[in-house]
């Protein structure tokens, strides 16, 4: 467990100001703040980095006493104390030295450029966007760059199915991924856009990026390869490395493709279910690592952490559920050929990026959902990826 945060995080006065700058339109005070113990294992990166920060980070419980606009309030809430992204950057530096081999050459020149460099700023920013599904609920956050402390205020989620449910795909019903697909095509089309209109985020996926990082690609492919033979075996690993010659050409495509926000990290790991007004809503936090990227992309990764061998057949079904949602609100994914093209090749970038990030983590500790994951992955790419994706592929300006 993590040690307590220094006493000014959790004085009345501090929460007061986050509380107040969240909301201007409210009069706040905090009356008291009751800390309450609060499990910390199931974030990985805080994890693997409470080791080599020198300040504390982690998950903190508070019982919060409120008086807002006169009315008294008591809410559970939790603390969210940031890692520097700094920090996160160089720890993953160290696991990638710790695999050897290419990997631990290739790795520390472009640590910085894998994700996680800015992680401690876009939560912020994620947290300050309007109050909407499937965010949960923010209470207020904090930004200090000299102090460096990043801190976000969220409830405290109880009352809650489906919490920290990655060993537990089963549990996932068809009502359960149903509603999170609808509910993710409406976040999704919330900020769908195109060309120029692209924020200027650090670390957006582009062609130039995934050309540019194609030896980290191919380090990690070889990584996992090496160190889990009978995940990655030849025919796999082959097709992969076919996909990082192919850079250029299926991303000379997706390109032209709109881009929205996206969670980046979106299973079972970050998410879970409450009911309010007798429906079912999904709720997804740790939005550290979000970007922007084709939409299909977080689809792509919740199905590879939820549908087992016994439902990799409604693999189809469940993306055509969430592309007529997407097309009924944007109008824009009429042509169901060309959304699955998109979604297979965002699954190439999923797997050369974010898979391959999870195998050199789980060569240095073991993460025993994760063979699930990959054998559902290879199961996605075996059903969206023609057979002559590997040829250069015609671009067309999307419409």
């Amino acid at each position: 467990m993590n040690k307590q945060p220094e006493t000014d995080l959790l004085a009345p006065a501090f929460l007061e100001a986050m509380l107040a700058a969240h909301a201007p339109h409210q009069t706040v005070r905090v009356l008291s703040v009751v800390p309450f113990p609060l499990d910390n294992s199931a974030s990985i990166l805080v994890t693997l980095t409470a080791g080599q920060s020198t300040k504390t980070i982690g998950h903190f419980g508070l019982t919060v006493t409120l008086d807002v606009d006169g009315e008294r309030q008591v809410h559970d809430m939790v603390l969210k104390v940031k890692p520097n992204g700094r920090e996160i950057s160089a720890m993953l530096a160290s696991l990638a030295v710790a695999c050897g081999g290419e990997l631990a050459a290739v790795y520390p020149s472009v640590a910085t450029r894998t994700g996680f460099q800015h992680t401690h700023k876009r939560e912020l920013e994620v947290c300050q966007l309007p109050a909407a599904d499937p965010i949960v609920r923010i209470w207020g956050t904090y930004a200090d760059d000299e102090a460096e402390v990043y801190c976000v205020l969220m409830e405290y989620l109880q009352d809650v199915t489906l919490l920290n449910s990655v060993m537990a795909p089963h549990a996932w019903t068809d009502q359960h991924l149903r509603t999170a697909l609808t509910q993710l095509a409406t976040w999704h089309a919330r900020y769908l856009t195109t060309g120029a209109s692209v924020p200027s985020w650090l670390d957006i996926p582009s062609a130039a990026y995934m050309q540019e990082m194609s030896p980290l690609w191919a380090a990690l492919l070889t990584n996992a390869a090496t160190h889990f033979p009978d995940l990655y075996t030849t025919e796999r690993t082959e097709l992969l490395r076919a996909a990082i010659q192919q850079i250029p050409s299926y991303w000379a495509w997706q390109a032209n493709r709109p881009k929205t926000l996206i969670h980046n990290d979106l299973n079972p790991r970050n998410t879970c279910f409450k009911m309010q007004h007798n429906a079912l809503h999904l709720c997804a936090y740790d939005w550290e690592l979000a970007t922007y990227q084709v939409p299909s992309y977080d689809v792509v990764e919740l199905l590879c952490f939820v549908l087992t061998e016994d439902r990799y057949h409604l693999r189809h079904e469940y993306l055509e559920h969430y592309r007529q949602v997407l097309h009924n609100l944007t109008g824009h994914y009429a042509d169901a050929a060309a959304f699955r093209r998109e979604v297979g090749y965002a699954a190439l970038d999923f797997g050369l990026h974010r898979l391959g990030l999870y195998l050199m983590a789980h060569a240095v500790s073991p993460y025993p959902f994760l063979p699930r994951v990959v054998n559902s992955y290879f199961d996605t790419l075996a059903q969206l990826l023609e057979p002559s994706w590997a040829q250069p592929v015609a671009v067309v300006e999307f419409q």
